[in-house]
């Protein structure tokens, strides 16, 4: 280990005591959610054990995500105003560079067995690889309509990139699926016109995808897409609600907005921001199993790695709401920043993590 490596160490040792082991005796890893602020210029930093804020990290404005490198040294925050990848250090929490886009990015991802980071450009249709190593910009790879979000499968063969454009027609993909080997495009994938919000992945016990589950504009809902068919094959929705309990406030287009497989494939979790609700149903069968007020306009979704926390970024009330996926019930609230939307979950090394 080299002598950077042991002062972080020394340093995680010496000012915390919560820390999680894997069952195979791996590394000692912190858990940390961090939660972005889409109406500020900072976001919050989450401690599942506790369920509160433990540092806020300040200059990354209007962040559409947050993903972090691999080694758990640093963070990556996709920057809207700017158009950049900020990057900041995992254990001092400061912005330490930055990586120009060719324009406004929006979900970004890692891809750890290539290495890679890769970034959805929105206004331009654009798929940016920056290698890992050097922070720099390896391709630009052409797509059909810019991407909204991006999402890698389990096995870090496929990069998935959520178009965020409504087609012209319907056969037009909404989803484009790239080769993570060769960062080409090998398939697309067509919603019967409407434009994809956020994506979830179901995988095999190899890693390999199953199935997607997409939210589409519009929709109270998901499209169930069959990974070998490339197509869909079913659109489910949550039990309907009487409309005096519905919310239209600011929703915009964006009906539903928050969708996850949690990390041991035993449900999906989906957020309606008309229902004021987050809604789960077992996998594979796809039963519903009910569903949770926690409050309006719930949004992204992210969850423990034991899949026991499910965390509800909560823009109607500016917090984070934490819900038990066992007894359904929320379990905490808490206050964050201006306009919550992205969140995201991270275990990055005890010796690497603040």
């Amino acid at each position: 280990m080299n002598n950077a490596k042991t002062r972080y160490l020394l340093s995680a040792i010496l000012t915390t005591g919560l820390f999680w082991v894997s069952s195979a005796g791996a590394q000692e890893s912190v858990v940390r959610i961090i939660q972005t602020n889409y109406a500020g210029s900072n976001a919050h930093v989450i401690d599942p054990a506790t369920n509160t804020v433990v540092d806020i990290i300040e200059g990354v404005p209007k962040a559409h995500a947050a993903v972090n490198h691999p080694d758990g040294t640093y963070y990556y925050f996709a920057n809207e105003h700017a158009h950049q990848v900020d990057v900041v250090d995992a254990r001092t929490h400061r912005v330490v560079d930055a990586i120009p886009l060719i324009d406004r990015p929006n979900k970004l991802v890692v891809n750890v067995t290539h290495n890679k980071l890769y970034v959805g450009i929105r206004d331009q249709a654009f798929l940016q690889i920056i290698d890992l190593d050097t922070h720099e910009v390896i391709k630009s790879l052409p797509v059909h309509y810019g991407i909204h979000n991006v999402y890698v499968t389990k096995d870090d063969a496929y990069v998935i990139a959520g178009l965020g454009k409504t087609p012209d027609t319907m056969d037009e993909p909404t989803i484009q699926v790239i080769d993570a080997t060769t960062d080409e495009i090998v398939f697309g994938i067509a919603l019967d016109g409407h434009r994809v919000r956020p994506i979830a992945i179901e995988s095999n016990p190899d890693g390999s995808p199953k199935r997607l589950f997409a939210q589409a504009t519009r929709m109270n809902g998901f499209f169930v897409v069959d990974w070998d068919k490339r197509e869909s094959v079913g659109f489910v929705s949550p039990p309907p609600l009487p409309v005096s309990q519905q919310n239209f406030d600011g929703i915009q287009d964006g009906v539903g907005h928050g969708l996850l497989v949690l990390p041991d494939q035993s449900a999906l979790w989906y957020a309606s921001r008309l229902d004021s609700r987050v809604y789960s149903w077992s996998l594979p069968d796809l039963e519903f199993a009910g569903g949770i007020e926690v409050g309006p306009s719930p949004q992204w979704l992210t969850a423990t790695p034991d899949g026991r926390t499910l965390y509800v970024s909560m823009v109607g009330s500016m917090e984070t709401a934490a819900v038990d996926t066992k007894t359904h019930e929320i379990v905490a609230r808490i206050p964050v920043g201006f306009g919550p939307k992205r969140n995201s979950t991270h275990v990055l090394p005890i010796a690497a993590a603040r």
